[in-house]
């Protein structure tokens, strides 16, 4: 007796309307927050969510470096104050990179700087989320010019 009348109750409260699945016109629309193709993707409604290797693997060790280098904080630092003119990237992903620094104000004869990104910088792992393509969509994101270099093709430049 007492579900039946919580059932009745129930009932009575909803709504017909609230019951009914989306109609399909209204559930794939692109850009719609509440579409399910529209929906922006956050950390917990990824796939990457159920991603187990949360453990980054520290980035490049700029000890094995055969070349002078920044940390790789100090060059995001350096490209949030705009002193990133350009960042080259070497084929086939992008693990090789050099930032051109833009000279500081002031100083006259000052040449911009070209150094190997280093400590820190993230390497390709297919086993963590430590990947150069992240840096590359930081540095598109904060508007600084970048190119891939391919050395193999520098031969044949005119």
């Amino acid at each position: 007796a007492f579900l039946g009348g919580t059932a009745a109750a129930l009932a009575g409260a909803a709504s017909v309307s609230a019951l009914a699945p989306p109609q399909l016109a209204d559930a794939y629309n692109l850009g719609d927050p509440k579409s399910v193709v529209g929906r922006e993707i956050q950390s917990f409604n990824g796939l990457i969510y159920n991603f187990k290797n949360t453990a980054l693997d520290g980035g490049l060790d700029a000890s094995k470096l055969k070349e002078p280098s920044v940390p790789f904080i100090e060059f995001g630092e350096r490209m949030k104050n705009g002193e990133v003119s350009l960042v080259e990237f070497y084929a086939p992903n992008g693990e090789v990179a050099y930032a051109t620094f833009k000279p500081k104000e002031g100083e006259k004869g000052a040449k911009e700087e070209r150094i190997r990104i280093g400590q820190g910088y993230p390497t390709e792992s297919k086993d963590s989320w430590s990947s150069p393509a992240f840096v590359i969509r930081s540095v598109s994101n904060f508007g600084v010019p970048y190119k891939f270099v391919v050395p193999m093709l520098a031969k044949y430049k005119s």
